[in-house]
């Protein structure tokens, strides 16, 4: 065991431990145990990145609060974990161990400066860490940039006296614990998230004739447009639909579902000016009615939008189907758009129900 001690007090018969010292002798191999170590921390937070990331079709608003708890939980995986022990799961495992300057465990503002540089030079985005890697194999004590400034070391297990050992493998045992069960219940969290975004809401129109279903993310919002017959949102994620309806009695009796989608086509122009088509007026359906629908893109109040429009003909009706969101979000969103868009169908069941009010699906 290399234990270096210097200035022995006979007073109290007490070993004072240069982890300088001990760092100063070690060759590449720390390099080496460290890069593993990170390795290993990493896949683990790259892991839950990987499931965050397959729930985004979820919603937007889901997307960040899990990404949120995510950033929360890996600085605290550092910050904790290596200011009470001087582990993490990664350190545990290739049996290294940060620590101070006198060998004890780092402490909570020494880790906070450790985890504060983590971001600059052991950062996988940054230049894949390399600048800790440099640090590390070129100083003469072994340190990355964070070591350095919070005046820690990271020393081999090995190296350090029986009892400041026996204390920290305990610790880490019960905070390495800790850790897993806080991934597993971030990962049951991210799983509730997704069960709950799967459900959705039926919303039916004034009339209580016609409904759409929708995600539970979205809800009523009767500020939309003050015609609507039905007018949902999710304002978080800036997705928007509304459903216009207007009787057929309204109209000459040779009109058809063609001069309608003129009528609404010619509307778009004389309301909002110049537009981009993405999608063609093309012939469809929804539920059995006939339907045409198109996509466009166009600047409202200095933001570039996309509208998915599908005009629908119904026995007694002619309805306006208008899903809309920002340009940039349009190709992430519109599988979900184009969803409520085909649920549009005469209402079954909800007599109970009041204009414009939902229920679960």
């Amino acid at each position: 065991m290399r234990c270096i001690a210097i200035n022995q007090n006979p007073a109290d018969d007490t070993i004072s431990t240069t982890m300088g010292s001990i760092t100063s002798t070690y060759g590449a191999s720390i390099f080496f145990r460290r890069w593993a170590a990170t390795v290993i921390d990493f896949l683990i937070w790259a892991g839950l990145i990987g499931l965050i990331a397959a729930s985004e079709e979820f919603g937007d608003d889901y997307l960040t609060l899990a990404m949120l708890g995510w950033i929360v939980g890996f600085v605290s995986y550092y910050l904790l974990l290596e200011g009470l022990t001087g582990y993490t799961l990664g350190k545990f495992v290739l049996r290294i161990q940060a620590v101070n300057e006198t060998g004890g465990v780092p402490g909570f503002v020494k880790s906070l400066i450790r985890t504060v540089l983590r971001l600059v030079d052991t950062n996988p985005l940054l230049i894949g860490g390399l600048p800790a890697g440099i640090c590390v194999l070129v100083t003469p004590k072994k340190q990355r940039l964070g070591d350095m400034v919070a005046k820690t070391y990271v020393v081999k297990v090995r190296d350090l006296v029986t009892a400041s050992r026996s204390k920290t493998i305990i610790l880490a045992v019960v905070f390495s614990i800790l850790a897993c069960v806080s991934v597993v219940s971030a990962v049951s969290g991210i799983s509730a998230l997704i069960r709950e975004s799967n459900k959705s809401e039926v919303y039916i129109s004034k009339d209580k004739q016609f409904q759409i279903t929708a995600p539970s993310s979205w809800s009523n919002d009767s500020d939309l447009h003050q015609d609507a017959d039905i007018s949902i949102s999710n304002r978080y994620a800036e997705k928007y639909f509304i459903v216009l309806s207007e009787s057929k009695q309204g109209f000459d009796d040779g009109t058809t579902l063609a001069d309608y989608e003129k009528i609404v086509e010619e509307h778009f122009v004389a309301e909002m000016g110049h537009k981009e088509f993405v999608m063609d007026p093309h012939h469809t359906e929804i539920n059995g009615n006939p339907a045409i629908q198109f996509s466009f893109h166009i600047t409202v109040d200095e933001f570039p939008a996309t509208y998915l429009v599908t005009v629908v003909e119904t026995q007694s009706h002619f309805h306006q189907l208008l899903a809309w969101t920002l340009k940039d979000k349009y190709s992430s969103l519109q599988v979900e758009l184009s969803n409520i868009t085909v649920s549009f169908r005469e209402a079954v069941g909800n007599e109970s129900n009041s204009g414009g009010g939902s229920v679960s699906a």
